[in-house]
């Protein structure tokens, strides 16, 4: 049974909210952006869940399971302002990219405009399309800490020019990619106002959201975007393989499941009026659809601790305090742009490193020294010849864990630093 909401009206934000997750005691979770984590009543949850299907697993699969879901689809639509019949569940991220760019018709001449900064599987995806397809990419390379309003000038200039090549709204470009929020650097990007950019020049919008869910407001009626997935589990609370994919309902007739389900249909003819998005979406073969359910238990938690206004408040501020903290004490900066827009939960500060050819093995090192030897791991990354490292903030981190992250960073990179002196000295 999960905790009451008196409970939890009585903690604070910070280390007292410690005690409701997994954590181990020794170990300061700086990197929650890459994996998520949850309280032990959303564990307590899927077990109740897998336990239940064990009861009787036939009424589960053949009926109980469906309800269960689609009741975790309507929670969902709420929080995210949206109609439960335009969700799916999947396992991450990169499976909903993949059911969408390798869905869609494309033919050979068409071309996809995307960010340098899009997630490394999905640039992946995008290339395995212009492979397999005959489609052009078209790259755009911002160089942050770019403004919201310079950023969406170059979309808009990119796709001016293509259109100055063949005449018609949107030239030749059928999809552009976009993020939320990217990885690396975890930037906020101004997507509400990229996708309606995109929708004036008749370019569908696919969003990576993968960071989106948990860390932003989220209001899908009123930004319309094509097609949006986001990974439940990074900051909503859910267990890690939980996630959603939203496609409009105009778009659902072309979309499949990047697994073929057994009721697969084709709607390429315009005079079909079906859809079997739900169907296709709802059963890839047997698996355990527990995680999906742990939404119940995950938005209950955060509801008792204030909802998700008081949250991302929270988080939002900490990861602002903190980043400026980690900064002072490395002599560095965070990215920020002059909007002040970047940072949500996660910011990003610039390392004290040189960066040279041979620097290939600094991410395997702050990922050794870090969370192997010292408890305490932010992940470094190299941008545009920089060394920089993400932080991410959660309800139980003070600024403390910020103070402790950025010694162990100081730590480590001068350590680094000394190694590329003594290598210039052989």
């Amino acid at each position: 049974m999960a905790p009451s909401s008196n409970h939890h009206a009585k903690k604070q934000f910070g280390h007292s909210l410690r005690a409701d997750f997994l954590i181990a005691d020794d170990y300061t979770l700086m990197n929650h952006g890459s994996y998520g984590t949850y309280p032990a009543v959303v564990r307590t949850a899927l077990r109740q869940y897998q336990d239940r299907a064990e009861n009787c697993i036939d009424t589960w699969f053949r009926r109980d399971m469906y309800t269960e879901v689609q009741k975790a689809k309507e929670k969902l639509a709420t929080l995210i302002h949206c109609h439960a019949d335009d969700l799916a569940f999947i396992a991450n991220a990169s499976t909903g990219i993949n059911s969408v760019a390798r869905s869609l018709p494309f033919q050979s001449g068409d071309k996809i405009l995307q960010l340098s900064t899009i997630f490394a599987a999905t640039g992946a995806t995008m290339r395995f399309v212009r492979d397999t397809r005959g489609v052009e990419l078209i790259i755009l390379d911002p160089t942050y800490p770019i403004s919201d309003d310079d950023l969406v000038a170059m979309i808009e200039e990119a796709i001016l020019k293509e259109e100055t090549k063949v005449g018609v709204t949107g030239g030749k470009i059928k999809m552009a990619v976009l993020d939320t929020i990217s990885s690396t650097p975890g930037v906020r990007v101004p997507f509400e106002r990229i996708i309606k950019l995109l929708r004036k020049h008749n370019i569908l919008s696919l969003v990576d959201g993968a960071h989106g869910i948990g860390q932003i407001p989220l209001n899908l009626h009123e930004t319309d975007p094509d097609f949006f997935i986001s990974n439940c589990h990074k900051w909503l609370y859910t267990v890690r393989g939980s996630s959603i994919l939203y496609v409009a309902k105009r778009n659902q007739r072309y979309i499949h499941p990047a697994i073929t389900s057994e009721y697969y249909k084709d709607h390429s003819d315009l005079s079909d009026m079906s859809e079997t998005f739900h169907k296709e979406f709802s059963w890839q073969g047997t698996q355990d659809f527990s995680g999906f359910l742990t939404t119940f238990a995950a938005l209950e938690y955060r509801e008792s601790l204030g909802g998700e206004e008081k949250i991302q408040e929270y988080c939002g501020n900490l990861a602002r305090r903190g980043g400026e903290l980690v900064a002072k004490i490395l002599g560095t900066e965070v990215m920020e742009n002059e909007e002040k827009t970047l940072t949500a939960m996660m910011v990003n500060v610039r390392l004290p490193l040189v960066a040279h050819e041979n620097d290939g093995y600094y991410m395997e090192r702050f990922l050794e020294e870090g969370a192997f030897k010292r408890k305490c791991f932010a992940p470094g990354y190299k941008y545009k010849g920089t060394w920089y490292t993400r932080l991410s903030a959660q309800v139980y981190m003070e600024e403390s864990d910020f103070e402790k992250a950025a010694h162990v960073l100081k730590d480590i990179c001068e350590q680094l630093e000394q190694e590329r002196l003594e290598g210039q000295k052989k």
